[in-house]
């Protein structure tokens, strides 16, 4: 997933990430840690809100089991948010998510919001939806499915300046 982390103990939060035996391979509890290794090797991201790490709504674990959706998000920093924790709740309150639990996929440049949605995916429809955005060239606009006519203007890295993490 990502060739060289940006993973030093209390960076910016102090959360720590998750590494799993697959080369490329992590999940990140801290917002902040997964931008900056998505930013470094400019790979795209998927954030994961969840109502609490007791109940992961969302788990990346349970996703994994699925041997070609795993496949694909070896290809992106993964996030996984408790919005229960301080941090957590950072992090929901600078994506506006209306509901619970909360899909996000952020460009390979970390500028842009190319899907969110906190309604059920299936795990098919997730890994066409994150095999199409490692094939696109570039993300011509935010997309967000909880919205219709005009979305919200997505910027990661306003976001981390709305949480304080970055000046």
């Amino acid at each position: 997933m990502v060739g060289c982390f940006l993973m030093t103990a209390g960076l910016l939060c102090g959360a720590d990430a998750t590494i799993f035996d697959a080369p490329h391979t992590a999940e990140f509890v801290n917002y902040t840690e997964a931008w900056n290794a998505a930013k470094a090797d400019k790979r795209p991201m998927l954030v994961v809100l969840n109502a609490g790490d007791e109940k992961k709504d969302v788990d990346v674990h349970g996703l994994r089991n699925n041997e070609k959706l795993s496949k694909v998000l070896d290809e992106y920093v993964v996030a996984q948010i408790d919005t229960t924790t301080e941090h957590g709740q950072k992090v929901l309150k600078s994506f506006g998510s209306p509901s619970l639990p909360r899909l996000v996929v952020i460009d390979n440049k970390q500028a842009k919001q190319v899907f969110a949605t906190s309604a059920k995916v299936s795990e098919t429809n997730l890994k066409n939806l994150l095999e199409k955005q490692l094939n696109s060239k570039e993300a011509a606009t935010s997309l967000n499915v909880d919205m219709f006519g005009n979305p919200k203007p997505d910027c990661p890295m306003c976001r981390l300046k709305a949480m304080g993490l970055v000046k």
